[in-house]
């Protein structure tokens, strides 16, 4: 095995552990590491069907509390706006919109993690996360980043972690099969993809694993811990790639 192959065998059990333990954040860290390993036409496809394995794999940890109930808002809210995202990205400077969000990222979570407990929301209803959805499809099309709003809004639902993980697991999977099925239509999923997915899948559903056990763990307030550190690196990453 050459140092390239393992370098990013490492970064695939490493971004998959993160995600057994939190739910996310493959995409965020192999995105970040790989891309000085793979080439851009490679790379994001590679890192969309690894971490939608890392997802399945992980789901079955909480699949008795994916229910479309919760689920089903976020989903039908970010398939629309995953496609808007890509339309607009032409139309705005994307350096200066991940800057902005990246900077209420890092502002916000240091605050919450300066403070014992997350702000409630009750209101809103089904609706209410169906415009949050819409907002992470629009950001995950635009950036290739979808994960901070529906995680921080699942985070303030006062859910316990297992339902909050559940659900944005489970949009997470639907938006990734969205962008699949762009991806492949137009002809990104090639030959080297499947081949670094398939030495890759292994490790990542070993680490999922790992991470799930890590997460059986967690209590409470360490998993909103844990969501809060991670969306701070989300903030400081599209904060640098802003550039």
């Amino acid at each position: 095995m050459d140092l390239t192959t393992a370098l990013f065998l490492l970064v695939a059990a490493g971004a998959a552990f993160i995600q057994g333990a939190s739910g996310f954040a493959f995409a965020l860290i192999a995105s970040a590491l790989w891309a000085w390993l793979i080439e851009p036409q490679v790379l994001a496809p590679t890192v969309v069907l690894t971490s939608l394995i890392g997802q399945l794999s992980s789901l079955v940890r909480v699949g008795g509390k994916a229910r479309f109930a919760h689920a089903g808002p976020f989903l039908v809210g970010g398939v629309l706006g995953t496609p808007l995202g890509v339309m607009l990205l032409p139309l705005f400077d994307a350096g200066s919109f991940r800057l902005a969000i990246g900077f209420v990222l890092i502002v916000y979570c240091t605050l919450m993690l300066r403070r014992a407990a997350l702000p409630h929301v009750s209101g809103g209803g089904r609706a209410a996360d169906a415009g949050i959805g819409v907002h992470s499809g629009i950001m995950g099309g635009a950036t290739g980043i979808s994960g901070p709003p529906i995680v921080l809004w699942c985070a303030m639902r006062g859910w316990d972690k297992e339902t909050q993980r559940a659900t944005f697991q489970a949009f997470f999977v639907g938006i990734l099969l969205v962008i699949l099925a762009f991806q492949v239509a137009g002809g990104l999923v090639d030959a080297r993809c499947l081949r670094l997915v398939a030495i890759a899948a292994v490790p990542i559903a070993v680490s999922s694993w790992l991470g799930n056990l890590a997460f059986g763990r967690l209590s409470q307030e360490g998993f909103q811990r844990l969501i809060m550190w991670l969306l701070l690196a989300s903030g400081i990453a599209l904060v640098a790639g802003s550039h």
